[in-house]
């Protein structure tokens, strides 16, 4: 068994999470459920405890920065320990929480990828008490949910790290020097001044890549009020709508901003948030993207994923989208999906 299906990352209480080092992969089955579910394993009188409801309440918050309100993630079942066997252990993401004071001293964590499954996530939390898990969930919230919105962001990205699409990593490669790894069914392209829109064009589930630059004069230019300045002038400049006169823009409100910190990797300033057609198109949907500079050309590189999805969830598309951004790299860069297990952000959604 590779470290990466031992577990030995063992967090004391009030120790930020650590990342257990090892290889990706497996000859496993693959791990079964949907994107964003979530089993919950424990004793059956704690399911309906407080904890158990904590953790119910912590995966089902709301995402951000989406038109209607989708949880962060679904429960996949809440699963009594004496049945969590079998096919169950399959599952991509697995929340054990285990309650036991002869066993366990002090509250720690314990996560580790591939046990039972490939392509599987598990967290192990272990407490002498209801109470003392209670506050541990509490205290730790953010980076339990950064652990599994990492895995989610690393399933989409080990799809694109296998199958892309060669032409457009072909072109963002000619006009930038730069690469992306995009979904297959990107086909349809519009090249502007240092810039390129890509599209799989369809209108009811539509999926686009933006990839443009701007020079660089200072390190707020990966900041939220820059990277929003920028990014309306060259919507506006380069997308026309249906009609004469329209251009997607941003929502200037409900703007989510963060560092994202990739190994081996400049800082990117990630923005997220909702566009919208002005000037009368009734259109609009999610959008994120991922920014930094490169100091060799002295210019910012801007990767951007939005989504159209009308009247329907739209949480694992742009997900999807997202997990593309962490493909773009410099050419002569190779991209390895596992690095978005590794990589780290300075807050929380």
């Amino acid at each position: 068994m590779n470290t990466f299906n031992r577990w030995t990352c063992v967090l004391a209480l009030g120790l930020a999470l650590g990342a257990c080092k090892g290889s990706i992969g497996s000859t496993f089955v693959q791990a079964s459920g949907r994107p964003g579910e979530v089993m919950i394993v424990m004793e059956n009188e704690l399911l309906d405890s407080t904890p158990g409801v904590q953790i119910l309440q912590m995966l089902d918050q709301a995402a951000p920065a989406l038109p209607q309100e989708e949880s962060m993630f679904t429960i996949g079942g809440r699963v009594p320990a004496p049945s969590f066997k079998g096919a169950l252990r399959y599952f991509r993401n697995i929340i054990i929480a285990t309650v036991d004071p002869e066993r366990f001293s002090t509250t720690a964590l314990k996560y580790g990828y591939d046990e039972w499954a490939r392509g599987q996530l598990v967290i192990r939390m272990q407490a002498a008490s209801a109470d003392s898990l209670q506050a541990y969930i509490t205290r730790n919230e953010e980076p339990i949910m950064n652990m599994l919105l990492r895995h989610e962001l690393y399933r989409f990205g080990s799809i694109v790290e296998e199958e892309f699409s060669q032409r457009a990593t072909e072109m963002v490669d000619s006009l930038f020097a730069h690469k992306i790894n995009v979904p297959r069914d990107i086909r349809h392209y519009k090249v502007g001044d240092n810039f390129l829109w890509m599209s799989n064009a369809n209108m009811r589930r539509r999926h686009d890549i933006l990839v443009y630059s701007f020079p660089y004069t200072s390190k707020a230019d990966i900041g939220l009020d820059r990277l929003v300045e920028v990014r309306d002038s060259v919507l506006k400049t380069n997308i026309q709508g249906e009609f004469e006169g329209t251009y997607p823009s941003t929502v200037r409100t409900g703007l989510v901003y963060r560092k994202v910190m990739i190994p081996n990797a400049q800082p990117r300033g990630e923005v997220r948030g909702l566009w919208q057609m002005e000037g009368g198109a009734m259109m609009g949907g999610p959008f994120v993207c991922h920014a930094y500079i490169d100091p060799k050309t002295s210019r910012v590189y801007v990767a951007e994923g939005f989504v159209y999805h009308p009247n329907e969830n739209k949480l694992n598309l742009i997900r999807m989208m997202e997990g593309a951004l962490y493909s773009f790299r410099p050419r002569t860069e190779k991209f390895e999906a596992k690095s978005i297990l590794e990589s780290t952000y300075t807050k929380a959604f």
